[in-house]
C-alpha cells in the first residue's frame, strides 16, 4: 500500500520530459491517475518555441481554500548525456531498472518519482484532513520558469508547501540562491588551417561543482597553456550540470575569442577565490560557487552559460551588475540571465513541526532538518506567502544530473507514508506540536 505500483513508475521513467521539449505526454499519463484520486484537474499551458509546456495542478477544495496544502513536483529533467555512460540500464536513460533496493532512470531522484508517492498517498489518505492541491510543474531546470508562471498568475495560493526534490528524507529549511547568466561573444573568422580537440570530465550537478571535472575548464586550460586560437567552442548540454565533454576547432596563434575567454575565466577563478573568504558551514559546499557549464558555437558566436550558487547573505542582483560591468572590456554581451531568491526558513517554526511528527509517525526514526546548496520552487513560494519545506526520496549530491541516477525503494516507501500522514493532518495541528 506504501509503494507506488511498479508500472506507474516504469512508465513515467519512460516518458522523456527533457526540460527544453514539451511535456504534454507525461501529463496525459498522470492526469486519470490524479482523477482517480478524487481530485479535480486543471491545466495552465504555455507556448514556448512552438511547443506545449503544462503546469499540472490537481485539488479537493478550491485552489484558493484557507490552510491550503500543496505538494509540488517538477516533472522535467536535465539532458541524459550520452548513452552509453547509463551501464545500470543498459544504456537506455528511459529504461526504469532494478537492482536491489535500488531503481535506476533518468528522472528516478530527480525527481518524477517523488510525484507518484504523493498521487498514491492522495489515493489512501481519503478523506483528507485539509484542502489539498498536487502540482507537477515544467521548466524547473532552466531556472524554475514553470513555477514562476504558475505563481504569476495566482493558480494557487497555499498557506503550505512541500517541494518535492530527493533529500535522502531530510528536511530542508534553507537552500542557496542562484543566477543563471548567458554571455554572447562574437566570433571572428581566421582563414588558417583547422583542426579539431576534444576533453572529457565527469558530470556532477552545478550546485556541489566539487565533485565533477569540468571539460570545459580542462580543455581552455589546455588551450591557454598551448597558445591556440578558437574557432568554435561546445560543451555541456544543461546550465546547471558540469559539462562532461567539451570540443574545440582551433588553430595556431592565440586568437580574439581565446583572449577574451582567458581573462573571462581568470575573473571566474578571483570571484571563487573571494566567495570562499565567506563560509556557512550550515551548508555543503559551504560557500557561495560558481561555475560555467555550457557554451554553444552559434551565428558566429560563442554563447557561455555559468551559474552562481549564492549563499542566502549574498546579493545577487548586485553581482550581476559587477559581472555586467566587467565583461563589457572583454568582448561579452549580456544575452539573458535569471535570478531565483535563496530559501530562508526556520528549523524550528510550527510547519516544520508538524513535518517531522508526520514522518516519524511514517516510520523514520532519525529526523534530519537541513539545508540545501541547490535552488528549488520553495523559495517561490515562500515570495508569494507560503510557508515551504523541501523534501524528497532519494540521494542528491553525486547522484542527480549525471548518469545511473538512483532512487531507493525503502525511502520512496517512507515518503509516500510522509505524504499520507500529512495529508490527513488537520488545519490547525501544526500549531498543536
Amino acid at each position: 500500500m506504501h509503494l507506488p505500483p511498479m508500472d506507474w513508475m516504469v512508465e513515467a521513467i519512460r516518458i522523456p520530459s527533457l526540460t527544453y521539449e514539451g511535456n504534454e505526454e507525461i501529463v496525459r499519463f498522470l492526469t486519470p491517475l490524479l482523477e482517480d484520486c478524487g481530485l479535480t484537474v486543471r491545466e495552465q499551458r504555455v507556448q514556448e518555441n512552438g511547443q506545449t509546456f503544462i503546469n499540472l495542478i490537481a485539488f479537493s477544495h478550491a485552489p484558493d481554500s484557507p490552510d491550503l496544502l500543496a505538494f509540488h513536483t517538477h516533472l522535467d529533467t536535465v539532458s541524459f548525456g550520452e548513452r552509453q555512460d547509463w551501464t545500470k540500464t543498459g544504456g537506455d536513460p528511459f529504461k526504469l531498472t532494478r537492482v536491489r533496493d535500488r531503481l535506476y532512470g533518468l528522472g528516478s531522484a530527480d525527481v518524477k518519482l517523488d510525484f507518484l508517492c504523493k498521487i498514491w498517498a492522495a489515493k489512501h489518505s481519503r478523506p483528507w484532513g485539509r484542502p489539498i492541491a498536487l502540482i507537477g510543474s515544467y521548466g524547473e531546470e532552466r531556472g524554475l520558469v514553470g513555477a514562476q508562471k504558475l505563481l504569476e498568475a495566482h493558480q494557487v495560493r497555499p498557506k503550505f508547501t512541500l517541494v518535492g526534490e530527493p533529500s535522502e528524507l531530510s528536511l530542508v529549511f534553507a537552500h542557496k540562491g542562484h543566477m543563471v547568466y548567458t554571455l554572447r561573444l562574437a566570433l571572428s573568422p581566421t582563414g588558417q588551417a583547422t583542426r579539431e580537440r576534444q576533453w572529457k570530465g565527469k558530470a556532477a550537478h552545478s550546485s556541489t561543482p566539487q565533485l565533477g571535472v569540468n571539460a570545459l575548464n580542462k580543455g581552455l586550460t589546455d588551450i591557454f597553456k598551448r597558445g591556440l586560437g578558437i574557432v568554435s567552442l561546445d560543451a555541456g548540454t544543461d546550465t546547471n550540470r558540469i559539462p562532461d565533454r567539451c570540443t574545440a576547432t582551433v588553430v595556431d596563434g592565440q586568437t580574439a575569442a581565446t583572449t577574451s575567454l582567458f581573462h573571462l575565466f581568470h575573473y571566474f577563478e578571483e570571484l571563487n577565490h573571494d566567495f570562499k573568504k565567506r563560509r556557512d558551514n550550515r551548508f555543503n559546499p559551504a560557500s557561495s560557487t560558481l561555475s560555467v557549464n555550457r557554451v554553444i558555437t552559434r551565428d558566429g558566436a560563442l554563447h557561455l552559460s555559468f551559474d552562481v550558487r549564492g549563499l542566502p547573505d549574498l546579493d545577487l542582483y548586485r553581482l550581476q551588475k559587477k559581472i555586467e560591468t566587467q565583461v563589457k572590456d572583454w568582448g561579452f554581451e549580456t544575452e539573458e540571465f535569471s535570478i531565483d531568491a535563496p530559501l530562508k526558513g526556520r528549523r524550528d517554526s510550527p510547519f516544520m513541526r508538524l513535518a517531522s511528527q508526520s514522518l516519524k509517525a511514517a516510520g523514520h526514526k532519525k529526523i534530519v532538518k537541513a539545508t540545501k546548496a541547490s535552488s528549488t520552487e520553495a523559495a517561490l513560494y515562500q515570495q508569494h506567502g507560503s510557508e515551504a519545506i523541501v523534501f524528497g526520496p532519494g540521494v542528491s549530491i553525486g547522484n542527480v544530473h549525471r548518469p545511473n541516477e538512483f532512487n531507493s525503494l525503502s525511502q520512496i516507501r517512507i515518503a509516500t507514508r510522509f505524504y499520507t500522514e500529512m495529508m490527513r493532518s488537520r488545519p490547525g495541528a501544526e500549531q498543536d506540536n
